[in-house]
């Protein structure tokens, strides 16, 4: 088997979650609200295997994200079993209703233990849960269990909440000579906002990987991607992200910082990038990013973006009043002092084309015609370029229409 050689390259699979083989999925309509819609999900693995999770900021966490933490508190698990409709936050009995919802599939012939579950809610906040409708459809959830991309596809549509459309992907890829496959779930329209996990993203890959590289992984590539996205400015304390990965792909196997976990991280972040773009694509979204190039640290590029997205995305109210060159460079200089401005340069990437903003020391003022291209535009890049160091970030946000 060969190691140091890959083709970074993600080739689009079907198959959602089940892509990678050892790994089945399900969604039904547990009937946990009366709307008729898919919201109870079930994603299993053929075994236990090593799974690592990133949560939202908001302390304290939902009571499924608590009773996450301590499940796979030994870096394993074999299920994530999700429910949209009512999220279990706030209640005082939110731990112990977490808890009995895991233990369900201990009731039927799975042969998956209540402590090797991950739980996930989203839906109303407040609002108390009743376990009846769990228990009815545990059965008809697991006997649906099935290795697809509808099945997936099933599963995207029970997390749905605000969401227009359900959300899925899936990709190959190789490490080494061997071909590695991953796939993902995930919700996320109204409560997106930085520092967090972003909403609720389930991934699974058949990478060989350890525990520990499995959860810096995952930490690393959260904060460039799912961490720097924001739609609202709120957040959610159920939010999650989790992997799990099986081995099945059989590649070297992947314990210490080398060149293999490298690979594998770079991949992971291409991943949750292209989540980021399909969530605030959601419903045929109008798309704001901000890259942050040659700063001198990365907690400087990441200030930079973030404050260019909160700034001009849809929380910032996008009209044209904003859209002159003098306001996007005072934004650029307030999230970043002492910024040498004869090293800096500012310009808006739209339909391919870049129109200069500030470079060199000099203001270059936008016309009214380029002004109401940026306002029209579907997609819009925000590039900043300090000159100053080696680190870079990307920020995501959407624009209103």
């Amino acid at each position: 088997m060969r190691k140091n050689a890959v083709n970074k390259q993600l080739r689009p699979i079907d198959g959602g979650v089940c892509a990678p083989s050892g790994f089945r999925a399900n969604g039904i309509d547990a009937g946990i609200t009366d709307d008729g819609q898919l919201d109870f999900a079930l994603i299993v693995a053929d075994k236990l295997c090593p799974t690592a999770c990133v949560y939202s900021s908001i302390l304290p966490y939902g009571a499924t994200a608590t009773v996450t933490q301590k499940h796979i508190k030994n870096g394993y698990a074999q299920a994530i079993l999700a429910h949209s409709g009512i999220a279990n936050v706030y209640q005082t009995d939110g731990i112990a209703m977490a808890e009995r919802i895991s233990s369900l599939l201990e009731e039927v012939p799975l042969g998956v233990r209540a402590e090797d579950v991950v739980l996930a809610s989203t839906g109303i906040v407040g609002k108390p849960l009743n376990i009846l409708p769990f228990e009815r459809a545990k059965t008809a959830l697991v006997n649906g269990l099935e290795r697809s991309d509808v099945a997936s596809k099933r599963v995207a549509e029970a997390l749905m909440t605000t969401d227009r459309e359900c959300k899925q992907l899936s990709y190959e890829f190789d490490l080494g000579d061997v071909v590695c496959k991953i796939g993902a779930v995930f919700k996320g329209n109204a409560r997106v906002c930085p520092n967090m996990a972003t909403t609720l993203v389930f991934l699974t890959t058949d990478v060989n990987i350890s525990v520990e590289m499995l959860q810096k992984a995952l930490k690393s590539a959260t904060n460039d991607t799912l961490n720097m996205l924001n739609v609202d400015g709120v957040s959610s304390p159920n939010d999650t992200v989790c992997i799990m990965a099986n081995g099945k792909a059989g590649n070297y196997r992947i314990s210490v910082q080398d060149t293999e976990y490298q690979k594998f991280l770079f991949l992971l972040k291409k991943v949750l990038e292209n989540v980021c773009q399909k969530i605030i694509r959601d419903g045929g979204s109008k798309v704001l990013l901000a890259k942050v190039t040659g700063a001198k640290s990365k907690q400087i590029a990441r200030t930079v973006a973030k404050s260019l997205i909160s700034i001009f995305g849809e929380r910032g109210k996008c009209v044209q009043a904003q859209w002159s060159a003098e306001t996007l460079l005072y934004a650029v200089m307030s999230a970043r002092e002492s910024a040498d401005l004869f090293k800096a340069r500012v310009w808006v990437t739209l339909d391919g084309c870049k129109v200069g903003v500030f470079e060199t020391g000099r203001l270059i003022t936008l016309s009214e015609s380029t002004v109401m291209r940026l306002l029209d535009a579907d997609e819009m890049e925000i590039c900043v370029d300090f000159g100053e160091g080696n680190y870079s970030a990307i920020s995501f946000g959407r624009r209103e229409r």
